[in-house]
């Protein structure tokens, strides 16, 4: 991945080039990588929830040891270190 930040004296900054304004904000590329984290964040959260109420139903029905379960729980697991990740640096 090429870097669009860069780091001068504990604060990050983006060239000119990789953002614009706009009447309703700004765009550019490095919005657009904001937004692409954004919606990672959102979307492993969604799947959290998600998969919570499958583990649950497929409890209730005795099926702890099927594959099933075993991919939802490694899923869910993956996703929570994704987020911890994210949020050691400072993306929640």
């Amino acid at each position: 991945m090429e870097r669009i930040t860069r780091l001068i004296e504990g604060r990050y900054y983006v060239n000119d080039a990789a953002i614009d304004h706009h009447s309703q904000g700004y765009l550019g590329e490095a919005i657009n990588r904001l937004a692409v984290f954004e919606n990672i964040v959102e979307e492993l959260m969604t799947s959290q929830k998600q998969i919570s109420e499958d583990l649950e139903k497929l409890r209730g029905q005795g099926k702890e040891k099927s594959v099933r379960f075993k991919e939802l729980m490694v899923k869910k697991l993956t996703n929570i270190n994704t987020l911890i990740l994210f949020k050691s640096y400072g993306i929640e």
